[in-house]
């Protein structure tokens, strides 16, 4: 692999560095205008930039000293926001999209349920088409930033007469409208909560809100979630965001305690770990040069990188010695820059253990790197022919004889 990136005087990087000079502290929507927000997408949102120039930009956005808009509503511009460009209307795309560009509408998902643990494909809540609108029902659970958005991306079952992944079918709510409840859930940080329950209620919803055909949701939402898992890939404490190893390296070094032998060598493990990593996303980001479409190599980084940075926060804290099992954000030295929402090393300490369980389990995610990457034989799921009401009927009879 080739390890050049632009250089310094890149004819492309001076001219976008010229235009943040030009606008030192802009909005969001100033960025979103000149196609800086998501540079990768087609004009008129983004530039239709190749990943050697959305590197650039990116790369630029920090240097200008600016929280990258990604960062602040990853949602509606990574995971959930360019579905609208393959999957959406124009209506909608003309509705929702500057708005999120600009991050003036931050978005949510909800997907996930209580009933149904890792299997997403068995959810509950349902939409009942009555006449131009549908109807809502049904609770979800570890929903990130609910209680900050006024857009949810919902998956619901339109069909239950049909397996359980083809009867799925993906809208978009106002989290505003009369039936949305939403409930904060308090977690060990401490501090202001990420995750939340919501419950729907008898939720009217347009049927232009629909994203594609009824049906779609499931191949829709597998396209959300690949996405999402290749951005958290990236070397960070917490599902790419927060300090990263080598910063470890250099607050222990600033602070004096890579002297401990024991603590030099386990941070130096890290270091090797973060730079795997490092060169893996490096590698996402040559097949997208090559013109590669993301595949199911995101399970991998996010199988890797989940784990990491829970040791990488688990050493920070651990070189605080006794003082380390209270909270305090003065742990180690960190650079001056923006790092979102995991922006010290005591958050994301205590914040960790989610890392291995969101956006899908450890055991999720290597049996489907076991499955549909090495070719393994896939785990038995006997419901997953049969129509999901019938499903539950069987469940429930099997529960009952035991």
């Amino acid at each position: 692999m080739d390890f050049k990136f632009p250089a310094d005087d890149d004819e492309r990087r001076l001219k976008v560095r010229r235009w943040f000079e030009a606008h030192p502290k802009p909005s969001y929507a100033e960025m979103a205008k000149e196609g800086y927000v998501a540079s990768n997408w087609p004009p008129p949102w983004g530039l239709g930039a190749d990943a050697e120039l959305q590197l650039i930009i990116d790369q630029e956005i920090e240097r200008a000293g600016i929280l990258h808009p990604i960062k602040v509503n990853a949602i509606g511009i990574n995971q959930c926001g360019q579905s609208l460009l393959t999957h959406g209307t124009e209506e909608q795309r003309q509705r929702f999209l500057p708005p999120a560009l600009a991050c003036t509408e931050r978005w949510c998902m909800l997907f996930s349920e209580p009933s149904g643990g890792s299997d997403l494909g068995a959810l509950r809540t349902s939409a009942r088409r009555e006449g131009d609108h549908y109807v809502l029902n049904g609770q979800k659970i570890w929903n990130s930033f609910a209680h900050l958005s006024q857009i949810g991306v919902v998956l619901a079952r339109t069909d239950p007469t049909v397996p359980k992944h083809r009867g799925l079918s993906m809208f978009l709510i106002d989290m505003n409208s009369p039936g949305v409840e939403v409930r904060p859930i308090k977690d060990m940080t401490g501090e202001a909560p990420e995750y939340n329950e919501v419950f729907l209620t008898d939720v009217k919803v347009p049927a232009d809100r629909r994203l594609g055909n009824e049906g779609d949701g499931w191949r829709i939402v597998i396209e959300q979630l690949q996405t999402e898992r290749t951005k958290m890939a990236i070397p960070a404490a917490v599902w790419g965001n927060g300090p990263t190893a080598r910063e470890l390296v250099t607050g222990m070094i600033q602070a004096g305690k890579i002297k401990d032998p024991l603590f030099r060598d386990e941070a130096a493990r890290l270091l090797v770990e973060g730079e795997i990593l490092r060169l893996l996303s490096l590698r996402n980001l040559s097949n997208r040069m090559n013109g590669k479409p993301a595949g199911i190599e995101g399970n991998i980084g996010k199988m890797l990188a989940s784990p990491h940075g829970q040791r990488v926060s688990d050493l920070a804290k651990r070189t605080q010695g006794a003082a380390g099992m209270i909270r305090s954000r003065d742990v180690l030295p960190l650079p001056d820059k923006h790092y979102g929402w995991v922006d010290n090393w005591d958050y994301a300490y205590w914040f960790g253990p989610a890392s291995t369980l969101g956006v899908g389990t450890q055991e999720v995610l290597k049996n489907s790197v076991a499955e549909r990457m090495l070719g393994l034989p896939r785990e038995l799921d006997p419901t997953a022919s049969l129509p999901f009401n019938q499903a539950r009927s069987a469940v429930a009879d099997d529960a009952a004889r035991t």
